[in-house]
C-alpha cells in the first residue's frame, strides 16, 4: 500500500506533471461547465416558438373540430405554456414532440389544436391532465380517448396514438352539441352553517401548517398567499400567536440567502427580487423557476400586512421592497397602465443560481395582461397604498382600473395582448375578479365611477352566467362560439373559488348599495356551494364572506328582505325572468322535433313535412352564406379563369358542369351511409390532394397547350363540358374543409335523415345555394351587350420572337391563357398544401366576414 503511494506521487513530482496535471483538470471543468451550459440551454421559450411551425397546429375552435368530423381523424390537443413553463419546453423540443417520427404522425393522422394555456385559461380545467404540458388525443367529436402529463419516450407516445387511431376508423361518433345541466333545489343557508365554515377556516389552516419548513402541506409546496393573509388577520382578531408564527415561520423558509443560491435556493430570489411559482420540495428547495404575477402581487400585499404588524421581522422589509422593486420594474406598464403576466425560465439554475447576472440575458416578460391577474393586482396595490399611503400605489391601481374601464366598455375579456388585441368573452374567471376589483376600490378610494362599472359588471355576469333555477354562477357562456367546438361556448360547471370571489364581491355591493337583489344572489350562491366548499386559498373567499355576513348581520337583513317580499306578495327574489337564456336552451335540447325524421311527401307542405322543407331551406342559404368564405377568394378566379377559356356562347353551359360536378361531391357527402360516401368522408384530404395536383396538371396544359405558331387561340379551346365536370369535382372536394362549420351540420343533419337520398338532397340545395351566384354571372355575361368587358376578360395574343440553335421560333400566347394557366397552377398548390385554410385564417378577421359569421351562427342556433 505504501509503495503505491510513493508512485503515484513521484509521477507528478516533475514540472511536466504538474503541469500535465493541471492541463487536464482545466479541460474536465470546462468540459463539465459546458455540458451543464449545455443541458440548460437546450430547452427554451425561443427553441420552442422556432419549432412550432413543424406541425400543423390549428387554433382550438369551431373549425379545427369541423375539419376533425369531415377528415374523421382523432384530435391531438396540446395544453401548454410554453412562455414560463419549463417541462413544456422540453415537450415541444426535437426530444420529444417534435422529433420527425411524433411530427409525421401527428400531422398525417391527427387534427393537431394548439393550446396556450394562459390565453385560454377557460380551457384549462375541461382539458388538463394534472400537470404540465397536459396532452389530450380526442375522438372527432371531442369525446376524451386518452391523456397524459408532461414528455413520454416517443415510441410510448407512437404506439398509444396509432391506438387512437385505429379506435377512431373503427367507431362512429356524432357530435350532439347539447350541454349538461343538473339542476337543483335553491338552498338557503341556515346561520349556523355559515357560522361553522367562518369557525373551520382557521382550524384548517393550523391543521394544514407544516410547522417544520412553514407553508402547507408535506409535498410540493405552494405559496397560499390569501391563506397566508388569512391568519394575520385572524392574528389581529384574536391575538394568537400561532397565526402570526405560521406566517413569519413560512416567510422564513420561503427566504432564499443570496450566499446559498446554489445550495439552498428557496422560493424568494434575493438578487432580483420576486418570488418563484412554487418550490418542489417541502422545504421549497429548488423551486420552479418561472415568476408569476398573482403570486408576487399577493405575496407582496400579505407581507406588506406583516411589515405593518411585525416590521422588526428579519426577512419582512427587504421581501416587501425587492419584490414591489421587482413588479414595478418588470411587469408594470408605466404608460398604459396595468401589469404584464409572468416571467420565463431562462434557463432556471444557469441564470437564477448566479449573483451577479449582468453578462446573461435577463428573463423573458410575457406582456399580455391577464383580467384576473390583473384584478388581483388592483387589489394587492390599493392594500398597499392603505398600508404606507404612498401615492405611487393608488396611482398604479388607479391607472390599472382606467385601462379596464376604457377598453372594457360592455363585454369582459379575459386578456389584452401585446399588440392591444381582446381575446375570449364571457367568463366566470374575469368577471368576478374584475367586479371584485373595483367594488375594492369604490371601498377604498369612494369613486362614484367604480361604483358605476361594478354595478355594470354585476348586471351582466348575472344575465349570462347566474343560474336563477339553483342558485351559483356558471363557468362560462361565450358569444365567441368560432372559439369552441360545437356547443362547447356554455359550461354549466360552477367553478367554487370564483364563485366564493362574486359571493363575496356581492355581498360588499350590497352594502354599497342597499340593492336587494345582489344579497338574495350572494345568499343563493353561497348556499348552493355550501357542501362542496374546501381547500386552503379556494375556500378564501367563502370563508371571507361568511365572516362579512355575521360582522354586518346580513342573514338577519336577508331574512326581513324575504319576509317583506313574501307580505306583499312581490316575490321578486324567486322571480325566474321570462327569457332566462338557460331554460330558452334547455327547452331547445328537449324538443321533439331536436333531431326529425324526414319524410318525403308529393303532396306538397304538410305538417309531416314541414321539417324537411324547413331543412332545405336552410341548407340553400348556409351554400350562399358560404360562397362569402374567404375560401371563394382564390376559387374564384380559378372559376373565372376556367370560364374564359371558352366562347361566350358556351359559358353558361361550362358554368353548369361546373356546377354537376361540385354537386355531385357534395350529393355522395350527404348521402353519406353509402360505399363511396364513407370512402370520400374518411380520405376527404388525400382525394383534395389528388384534386390539387389535377388542377396544377390542367394549368399546365392551358400554359403549353397552344403555344406555338400554327395553334390559333380564338379558334380552339382546352376546356370542355368534360374538363368542366372534373374541375367542378375538383372544387367540391378541395372546398369542403374550408366553408365552416355549418357544412358539418348540415353533414350530421344529412346523416340523421330517414334515407340516403333526402342527405344528398340536403346536400345538393348546399352546393346549388354555394355556386348560384357564379350560375348569375354567368349568365349576365352571356346576355350582356357590353362587349368591353367580354373584350377585358378575353384579352389579346401576344408574340414573342426568338432564335434558338439559329432557328426562328415564334411563341404565340394569349393574355387569357397566360394569367387562366397562372391562376390554375397557384390554385393547385394551394388546394394541394392546404393553403385555402390559412386564407381562411388571415382573412376571416375582416368586418364583412365578422358579419356574416354572426348571420351563419343564427343559422347554427336554428338548426341546433
Amino acid at each position: 500500500m505504501y509503495q503505491k503511494k510513493e508512485k503515484k506521487k513521484s509521477i507528478f513530482k516533475n514540472k511536466f506533471g504538474t503541469i500535465f496535471k493541471n492541463i487536464i483538470l482545466i479541460l474536465l471543468a470546462i468540459l463539465i461547465s459546458s455540458q451543464t451550459i449545455f443541458a440548460n440551454e437546450k430547452y427554451s421559450y425561443e427553441k420552442a416558438e422556432a419549432l412550432k411551425p413543424l406541425i400543423n397546429w390549428n387554433d382550438y375552435g369551431t373549425d379545427a373540430f369541423t375539419k376533425a368530423a369531415l377528415e374523421n381523424k382523432p384530435i391531438f390537443l396540446l395544453l401548454t405554456a410554453p412562455s414560463w413553463c419549463y417541462w413544456c419546453q422540453v415537450y415541444e423540443s426535437t426530444d420529444y414532440l417534435f422529433n420527425e417520427d411524433m411530427i409525421k404522425e401527428v400531422n398525417e393522422n391527427f387534427i393537431p389544436i394548439y393550446i396556450d394555456a394562459d390565453i385560454r385559461q377557460d380551457l384549462t380545467r375541461q382539458y388538463l391532465e394534472g400537470g404540465w404540458p397536459s396532452t389530450t388525443i380526442l375522438a372527432p367529436n371531442g369525446e376524451r380517448i386518452y391523456g397524459y402529463s408532461g414528455p413520454r419516450p416517443v415510441e410510448n407516445m407512437i404506439t398509444n396514438l396509432r391506438g387512437a387511431i385505429n379506435y377512431v376508423n373503427e367507431n362512429s361518433f356524432i357530435s350532439s352539441g347539447q350541454v349538461k345541466y343538473d339542476k337543483k333545489e335553491i338552498k338557503i343557508p341556515s346561520q349556523n352553517q355559515i357560522t361553522l365554515i367562518q369557525n373551520q377556516f382557521p382550524l384548517i389552516i393550523l391543521e394544514s401548517y407544516d410547522k417544520t419548513y412553514g407553508g402547507f402541506g408535506n409535498g410540493q409546496k405552494f405559496p397560499q398567499p390569501k391563506t397566508l393573509n388569512y391568519a394575520l388577520e385572524q392574528y389581529q382578531q384574536t391575538n394568537n400567536e400561532k397565526y402570526l408564527d405560521l406566517v413569519e415561520n413560512t416567510l422564513k423558509n420561503q427566504y432564499t440567502n443570496i450566499d446559498e443560491l446554489h445550495s439552498n435556493y428557496n422560493l424568494f430570489d434575493p438578487v432580483e427580487g420576486g418570488f418563484h411559482r412554487y418550490g418542489t420540495t417541502r422545504d421549497w428547495s429548488p423551486p420552479h423557476f418561472e415568476k408569476m404575477l398573482y403570486d408576487n402581487v399577493e405575496l407582496l400585499k400579505t407581507y406588506s400586512n406583516l411589515q405593518l404588524i411585525n416590521s422588526q421581522n428579519p426577512y419582512v422589509n427587504e421581501v416587501v421592497e425587492k419584490t414591489n422593486n421587482y413588479i414595478i420594474e418588470n411587469y408594470y406598464d408605466k404608460e398604459n397602465g396595468g401589469f404584464y403576466a409572468n416571467s420565463d425560465v431562462n434557463g432556471e439554475d444557469a441564470y437564477y443560481g448566479l449573483k451577479d447576472r449582468s453578462s446573461k440575458e435577463k428573463s423573458r416578460i410575457e406582456k399580455t395582461k391577464f383580467t384576473d391577474w390583473n384584478s388581483k393586482a388592483i387589489i394587492a396595490y390599493l392594500q398597499l397604498y392603505k398600508n404606507t399611503n404612498n401615492q405611487e400605489y393608488k396611482v398604479m391601481a388607479e391607472k390599472t382600473l382606467q385601462l379596464y374601464l376604457t377598453e372594457f366598455d360592455k363585454d369582459i375579456y379575459h386578456a389584452i395582448t401585446e399588440d392591444k388585441e381582446k381575446k375570449v368573452r364571457g367568463n366566470l374567471l374575469d368577471n368576478s375578479n374584475l367586479l371584485l376589483a373595483f367594488v375594492e376600490s369604490y371601498d377604498t378610494l369612494n369613486n362614484q365611477i367604480y361604483l358605476d362599472k361594478a354595478n355594470q359588471i354585476a348586471k351582466q355576469t348575472i344575465n349570462t352566467l347566474y343560474d336563477y333555477n339553483s342558485g351559483g354562477f356558471f363557468e362560462r357562456n361565450s358569444p365567441d362560439k368560432k372559439l369552441y367546438a360545437l356547443g362547447d361556448n356554455i359550461l354549466l360547471t360552477k367553478p367554487m373559488e370564483e364563485n366564493g370571489i362574486i359571493t363575496y364581491a356581492f355581498l360588499k355591493l350590497y352594502t354599497q348599495t342597499n340593492n336587494d337583489t345582489y344579497l338574495d344572489i350572494a345568499i343563493k350562491t353561497l348556499g348552493n356551494q355550501i357542501d362542496s366548499i374546501g381547500g386552503l386559498d379556494r375556500m378564501y373567499y367563502f370563508a371571507k364572506s361568511t365572516q362579512y355576513i355575521n360582522e354586518n348581520n346580513l342573514m338577519n337583513r336577508y331574512n326581513q328582505i324575504v319576509q317583506t317580499n313574501k307580505n306583499n306578495q312581490l316575490n321578486e327574489l324567486n322571480k325566474i325572468p321570462k327569457d332566462y337564456w338557460l331554460n330558452k336552451l334547455l327547452n331547445k335540447q328537449i324538443t321533439p322535433n331536436k333531431n326529425p325524421k324526414f319524410i318525403q311527401s308529393t303532396r306538397g307542405i304538410t305538417k309531416e313535412n314541414i321539417s324537411l322543407i324547413v331543412y332545405v331551406i336552410i341548407a340553400f342559404l348556409a351554400g350562399l352564406l358560404s360562397f362569402a368564405s374567404p375560401c371563394t377568394l382564390p376559387i374564384l378566379p380559378g372559376f373565372i379563369a376556367h370560364s374564359f377559356n371558352s366562347s361566350k356562347q358556351n359559358i353558361v353551359g361550362m358554368t353548369l358542369s361546373l356546377f354537376a360536378g361540385l354537386s355531385l361531391i357534395f350529393v355522395i357527402l350527404g348521402m353519406s351511409s353509402t360505399f363511396i360516401g364513407n370512402i370520400l368522408k374518411n380520405e376527404l384530404e388525400l382525394f383534395s390532394q389528388i384534386s390539387g395536383i389535377f388542377i396544377i396538371i390542367l394549368g399546365i396544359f392551358i400554359l403549353s397547350g397552344r403555344g406555338f405558331k400554327q395553334i390559333n387561340l380564338n379558334n380552339s379551346s382546352p376546356t370542355t363540358y368534360f374538363s368542366s365536370f372534373v374541375f367542378g369535382s375538383a372544387m367540391g372536394i378541395s372546398w369542403t374543409p374550408c366553408v365552416g362549420p355549418i357544412l358539418v351540420t348540415i353533414l350530421l343533419l344529412a346523416s340523421t335523415a330517414g334515407s340516403a337520398y333526402t342527405g344528398g338532397l340536403l346536400l345538393f340545395m348546399y352546393a346549388l345555394g354555394l355556386f348560384l351566384p357564379m350560375i348569375f354571372f354567368a349568365l349576365y355575361l352571356k346576355k350582356s351587350k357590353n362587349s368591353k368587358i367580354w373584350k377585358l376578360f378575353k384579352g389579346k395574343m401576344l408574340i414573342f420572337k426568338f432564335k434558338l440553335f439559329n432557328k426562328k421560333i415564334e411563341f404565340h400566347v394569349h393574355t387569357s391563357t397566360l394569367v387562366s394557366g397562372i391562376i390554375f397552377i397557384l390554385l393547385g398548390i394551394l388546394i394541394f398544401s392546404g393553403g385555402l385554410l390559412t386564407i381562411n385564417k388571415y382573412v376571416g378577421t375582416t368586418f364583412l366576414q365578422n358579419y356574416l359569421n354572426s348571420i351563419e351562427g343564427v343559422l347554427l342556433d336554428f338548426i341546433q
